[in-house]
């Protein structure tokens, strides 16, 4: 059995619909638009099942939290097949109460549940897609680690798995520790999580840059500018 991602310091959503309980006992989590609380996407040749939630502090509140959530259709794992729209919908809650600041941030905006999910999905992903470095590559130095440590904290990245999600988004590379990047790609990494160290909200800047990325792997550098 894998290990439960909370036990490695991720929100589980029903512990942040508890703590938003508490804060906002008014509160209510509905679909951004109850017409159409989901979308089909399709971008290149997949398909994602996409879905915004809306978290609202009172019922009359004017400016709600929203989190927007998608996952693949069909699913890949055992997780996620023929329940994909319940997934997104959970994981969209999960965001929607960090972004109405309901929730606690700091162990990163993913979920457990987001983080189990893609897991799951990269165990079994087809092992030739791991991008293993060539002879004479260096592995990436202590030097390049600590820096890396260091803004994975300023952005939140509170686990490895939440880490490893990261990597694999913005420079398209898939590897089971940060030990077993290269200097080139660890320097990349780092360039590419530099500006988002700085912005006001560090924490939402990377998750822009992730759905970002997401929505541009189809693009031929696989990743986000």
């Amino acid at each position: 059995m894998g290990r439960n991602p909370a036990d490695d310091g991720y929100n589980e959503v029903a512990a942040r619909i508890v703590e938003a309980r508490k804060k906002y006992p008014d509160g209510i989590l509905q679909p951004l638009n109850p017409d159409e609380p989901y979308k089909v996407e399709t971008i290149g040749d997949k398909t994602f099942i996409v879905y915004a939630a809306a978290f609202y502090r009172t019922p009359d509140d004017p400016r709600p939290g929203i989190g927007v959530a998608w996952e693949p259709f069909p699913g890949a794992t055992n997780f996620t097949r023929n329940s994909e729209l319940m997934n997104a919908e959970t994981s969209a809650w999960g965001r929607a109460l960090v972004a109405a600041f309901a929730a606690d941030a700091k162990k990163g905006i993913a979920t457990s549940l987001e983080v189990r999910n893609r897991n799951a999905e990269r165990q079994q992903a087809d092992p030739s897609e791991q991008r293993w470095p060539e002879p004479g590559e260096q592995l990436v130095t202590k030097a390049l680690l600590t820096r890396l440590a260091a803004q994975f904290a300023t952005l939140g990245v509170a686990g490895r798995d939440e880490g490893l999600m990261t990597i694999a988004a913005l420079i398209g590379v898939r590897v089971s520790s940060t030990k077993e990047l290269t200097n080139a790609q660890a320097s990349q990494l780092i360039e590419a999580l530099a500006p988002l160290t700085q912005a006001t909200d560090p924490v939402a800047a990377l998750d822009g840059a992730l759905r970002q990325a997401m929505a541009g792997e189809e693009d031929s550098d696989g990743h986000a500018a």
